[in-house]
């Protein structure tokens, strides 16, 4: 067996999810990253704060989502959303944690912070139109699993390419 072949099979058995639970909410993307808060966008970093600074941008906790949410936020229609009573519910009984579903396996080491942080990269160079996203994702986002799409961005923005840059 050769060694791309071995990396193949891990990587793709570590990253694939056969079935992936629902989320208690459909988190929409696209109406949360559209909305104006006091003169500015939301940004990805506003919620998933991890992003900049940690190894992982990790998956926000609900309480993240009452800085808005704790009261009633008025829609189009100055009426709250039913749906938006769910955050509220959730938050009554139990913390809840988004279904991860792009994992990657132990030994591939790519932290949020050099790729964000330091070279200031738009999260969509990774993670694609986020913008447009109306439900959380179900399955894992595949430019995030294939080790060729990581060695093709390296090489376009210069970044190293030997194996201890990424595997440990």
């Amino acid at each position: 067996m050769t060694r791309a072949f071995v990396l193949a099979v891990l990587l793709t058995s570590c990253s694939s999810a056969s079935h992936t639970p629902e989320d208690p909410i459909a988190f929409n993307h696209a109406l949360h990253l559209a909305l104006d808060i006091d003169g500015k966008n939301l940004a990805c970093t506003d919620c998933h704060a991890g992003a900049e600074r940690a190894e992982h941008a990790g998956l926000p906790a609900l309480r993240e989502c009452l800085r808005c949410h704790v009261k009633p936020q008025l829609g189009d229609r100055d009426a709250p959303n039913p749906r938006e009573a769910r955050v509220r519910e959730l938050a009554a009984v139990k913390e809840f944690r988004w279904t991860q579903v792009t994992r990657n396996p132990g030994h591939v080491y790519a932290p949020h912070r050099a790729h964000v942080g330091i070279a200031k990269l738009a999260c969509a160079e990774c993670h694609g139109d986020v913008t447009s996203w109306r439900a959380p994702p179900t399955h894992p986002i595949e430019r995030l699993t294939r080790m060729s799409e990581c060695i093709s961005c390296h090489r376009q923005w210069g970044a190293p390419t030997t194996c201890g840059t990424c595997h440990r």
